[in-house]
């Protein structure tokens, strides 16, 4: 017998709930294998390629667990199991490309399913300029990382929404603080555009933004 789509909803809201407020508690006693096995358990719930979204979670929190275990080969692992075992689609990519970049600190594989996540937006039809930036800005941060300052750029400043942490990125990398100035000057009319439509978090992006640009034009002190 099928699920319906709103069991299957619930299900994943379920397993959010119980497996965020479960998962934090162990963490914060330093009991991550326990931790890990409450996430495996709701991972083993969950039934079919129309759970994706709630694997995709549960796996990512995984690998998190790992990371903040200090086990970076079961965090490779992990998300080894989240490319083999979901979906090639861009949310898939740009949450490889998170992992890869924030867990591993890997450049490279970052910049790779950046790239995938631009390709398959276009593909879909989704190439919205919110998911094109976060795409985009991934790509300039995984660069940035492997020491590609250029292409960083460059990937940054074809965002339609360039991020302020890209931006700090690019600076503290090394790229020319005027350069990164004048893209966040051209796109702040963009950026305002963007936190009337999305409200409370885009206006607290702007508003890095506004305070990179003073930054900038006070010479990037150290201690601010």
């Amino acid at each position: 017998m099928n699920r319906s789509p709103d069991a299957s909803a619930r299900r994943r809201t379920d397993a959010y709930f119980t497996a965020s407020f479960e998962v934090a508690r162990r963490l914060a006693e330093g009991r991550g294998d326990e931790a890990i096995a409450v996430l495996r358990r709701e991972l083993d719930r969950l039934e079919g390629d129309a759970e994706s979204t709630g694997r995709r979670f549960l796996l990512s929190q995984i690998a998190l667990c790992f990371a903040k275990m200090g086990d970076f080969e079961q965090t490779a692992r992990t998300l080894e199991q989240l490319e083999e075992s979901l979906p090639h689609d861009a949310d898939t990519a740009i949450l490889l490309s998170e992992g890869y970049l924030l867990l591993l600190e890997n450049g490279e594989r970052a910049a790779h399913h950046a790239g995938c996540a631009l390709k398959w937006l276009e593909e879909a039809g989704e190439d919205t300029p919110e998911g094109v930036s976060r795409a985009r800005n991934l790509m300039a941060r995984a660069l940035v990382a492997s020491s590609d300052l250029v292409g960083a750029f460059s990937a940054w400043e074809a965002c339609p929404l360039p991020g302020w942490q890209a931006a700090v990125d690019l600076i503290e990398g090394g790229y020319n603080p005027l350069l990164v100035k004048r893209v966040l000057v051209d796109a702040l009319p963009r950026l305002h555009q963007h936190e009337r439509r999305q409200g409370a978090e885009a206006v607290a992006s702007t508003d890095r933004v506004r305070r990179l640009i003073a930054w900038i034009d006070a010479g990037c002190p150290e201690n601010s």
